[in-house]
Formats: C-alpha cells, structure tokens, sequence
C-alpha cells in the first residue's frame, strides 16, 4: 500500500520589517545593598545582628541549664544578669568607672572636683551600678532619681559610651538661716533657696538671717548683691522681705531698719549707701529710720532733739 504524505500546514507569513527590532534588554536592577545602604551601615548591621543572635543563643544556654539544674526563678535571673554582664565585658561595654563630681560653676569648664568623701560615698550607693555590669543597666533617669533623694542640690547623669558612668552634683552653700513665718522655725538655705533636711544651727550661727514670705527664695540674690560690699555685709544682721519685691536690712549695732528698693536696683542704692557709709559713716549717726528708695538721695529721719548734720545733695 503506497505512504500517504501527510500534507504541511504552514503558518502565517511575516515580514521582517513588520515585527520591528526586538525590545532592548534591560541591565539587571543593582541589589539593594550595592546601591542603597552604604559600607559602614551594613557593617554595623551585620555585626549587630552576630552580637543579638549571639546573646540569644546564651541566654537559651542560660535558661536550659537553670532548667536542668532546678534552680529558682531569682537565682535564673541573677545568673541572666551575669552572663549579660560577660557578654558586655566581651563586646567593651561594661562599667569601667563611675566619677562622681561637682558641678563647675563655669559651664565651660569640664573639670572634676571632688565632693565631701562621706556625700561622695552616699552618692555611689545611690548610683547602684557595680564596675563590670553593663552600662546598658546604667539608667540616667533612674539614678539621677536615686540621687535627688538624697540632700543634694541639682543633679546631672552622663552615660559616657561605651563605658563610663559620670555623675555631677551641684554643690550646696549654706548662705543664710530662714524664717518663713514670724516665730517659726529658723532653717538653713543654700544659694537656691532650698532648705537643708539636717544642719546644725550652732554651726550656722553666724549666718545672716532672712525673715518673711518667700525670704529663702530671694535670700540668694540678696547675699550675692551684699558680698560686693564687705563692710555693709559684715553688718547686716537681718533682712526683712517686704512685698516679695525689696528688703528692710537691720544691721548691727542698730535698731532701726534700712530701707532698700526694689530688687532691680538693689545693687545700685547698696553701692550709694556704702559710698555714704565710707564718706560720712552714715550707719553709725543717731537716726529712727534710713530710706535709701530713693534713685537719688538717701533720707535719715534724725531721733528727736539730736541735731544730726548730714551732707544733703544727690547721691
């Protein structure tokens, strides 16, 4: 029987120039690391993410053994502790010192000075954060409100990577004694206004004292405008506020009051008083009462019959 030649179906004709040139091939797309996220960034990365997997992997060690060995649950987390505190010790960031200072009154200065050792000790045991632990643990809030429990003044903590631990204590002077309310009891105040928790009076003696509403505030201000004039400052005895806004100043070896103004010129009138003082001795003369208010004299009322010859004219 003779083949039978299957007949061939041909497709469609194309022309060449029909189909057109065929799409350009696209580069392929850089990776994202190449392009975006630079050398040092994928680094840190990297390292990272050894030193996370590494932690992991030894505190699932840490908790299988505390497992194995039965051991209670705050034995598991001292020993947790532990092991974070070799892992910090491994990667450089464990506690290698913790300086307590006093804060500079020069901010631009960073020098240390030393604190009172006992204050200085108190500090430390606040600060609760032993060399070789992690500085991760080294919370600045949580020491910072440590420390404020104690009678300090401000207080300022520095997490210093990777492994310092800085602590500046503003330091306190005791200026004057208060009292806030006639009769009340007398408190000794630093240069903040803030009373101490514990001071022996007799130690504080010879401090000036301030009386009134609010007078431990101001009492700053006050003894700092007074320490420019040494001779009005070794007499004042006491200061009376009055109005919140200016002081009457008793000085020794009176019984009358001085009245100074307000607390924007206290400065000026106590350099024309102590001007008057040197020229004329005027805190020495018979007189019931001096008014130095005024932005240009200084008034005396003379005690009665006693004839008290005083330059007039402007201060």
């Amino acid at each position: 029987m003779p083949k039978v030649k299957r007949p061939q179906i041909a497709g469609p004709a194309y022309d060449d120039e029909d189909r057109g040139p065929p799409p350009p091939r696209r580069a392929p797309a850089p990776s994202r690391r190449a392009r975006d996220i630079p050398y040092s960034v994928a680094w840190f990365r990297d390292r990272f993410a050894t030193y996370a997997l590494g932690t992991i992997i030894c505190g699932a060690v840490m908790l299988t053994v505390a497992a194995w060995m039965g051991g209670s649950l705050g034995a598991f987390g001292n020993r947790m502790n532990n092991g974070f505190n070799v892992i910090a010790g491994w990667i450089g960031i464990s506690v290698k010192d913790v300086k307590v200072c006093a804060a500079p009154e020069d901010e631009t200065s960073r020098a240390c000075s030393d604190l009172d050792p006992v204050l200085t000790a108190k500090i430390m045991e606040a600060v609760d954060v032993p060399q070789g632990a992690s500085i991760l643990i080294a919370d600045p809030h949580a020491i910072r409100d440590r420390i404020e429990k104690l009678d300090v003044g401000a207080v300022s903590v520095q997490r210093l990577w990777p492994d310092r631990v800085r602590v500046e204590v503003e330091q306190r002077k005791p200026i004057a004694l208060s009292q806030e309310e006639d009769g009340g009891a007398w408190r000794v105040v630093d240069q903040s206004g803030r009373a101490f928790a514990e001071a022996d009076m007799a130690k504080y003696a010879r401090l000036p004292r301030v009386v009134g509403r609010d007078a431990s505030k101001a009492a700053g201000n006050l003894v700092v405008a007074m320490a420019q004039f040494p001779d009005l400052s070794q007499r004042m005895e006491v200061a009376y506020r009055v109005g919140g806004r200016r002081w009457d100043v008793k000085f020794k070896g009176r019984t009358d009051v001085v009245a100074l103004p307000v607390d924007a010129r206290l400065v000026e009138q106590l350099e024309a008083l102590n001007l008057m003082q040197a020229q004329n001795r005027i805190l020495d003369l018979p007189a019931t009462h001096i008014d130095a208010r005024h932005p240009k004299y200084i008034a005396l009322r003379p005690l009665p019959g006693v004839q008290t010859a005083v330059p007039s004219g402007p201060v």
